[in-house]
């Protein structure tokens, strides 16, 4: 399993990068490091976390869409967006805590309600993506760690930096997506 962690953390940092320098081709690797982080998520029984994989690699679809057509047109929906990821935190870490053997099901459940939230914020060209992905990563390298997956720990550390960098690139004048 090792050699996937691996896998999916190099394709899924070369797409945050992608990402921060606004480049379209980047959706692509998030969606096979998606892919592969979910077999690793569902062996450490992280469920959330595992269905959060799959569901980035939907996203990814959508945002190689978006981003070829330019932005979802609109104004930033962030108080409801941000009501909908606290109602879902809630929801699905209740019914982990209760239903599932997961060891940190409501950690499990931020990670997973945040996760779809800022990839929804990127999806959208919405730089509070940024910021709410510095906090996600920084506590997914506890919760990584926590379950003895090293290269995701790193990975999120890594991920966090990623951010910081992503949220200063972003706040510059508008780059066109390339």
């Amino acid at each position: 399993m090792l050699a996937i962690e691996l896998a999916s953390a190099l394709l899924n940092g070369v797409y945050a990068i992608g990402l921060a320098v606004r480049k379209r081709w980047a959706w692509s690797l998030g969606f096979l490091g998606s892919l592969l982080g979910s077999a690793v998520m569902l062996d450490a029984k992280l469920y959330a976390e595992s269905v959060l994989q799959v569901v980035y690699s939907i996203l990814a679809v959508l945002g190689w869409i978006s981003w070829g057509n330019g932005f979802a047109s609109g104004p930033p929906t962030r108080k409801l967006d941000v009501g909908i990821a606290l109602t879902l935190t809630l929801t699905v870490g209740g019914g982990m805590w209760a239903f599932s053997d997961n060891p940190r099901p409501i950690w499990d459940s931020v990670l997973f309600s945040g996760g779809l939230l800022a990839t929804w914020w990127q999806v959208r060209g919405d730089r509070w993506n940024w910021p709410l992905w510095i906090g996600l990563n920084l506590a997914g390298l506890w919760l990584y760690a926590d379950r003895g997956l090293w290269a995701y720990s790193a990975y999120s550390g890594f991920m966090a930096a990623v951010a910081c960098w992503g949220w200063f690139r972003w706040n510059s004048a508008p780059h066109p997506i390339r």
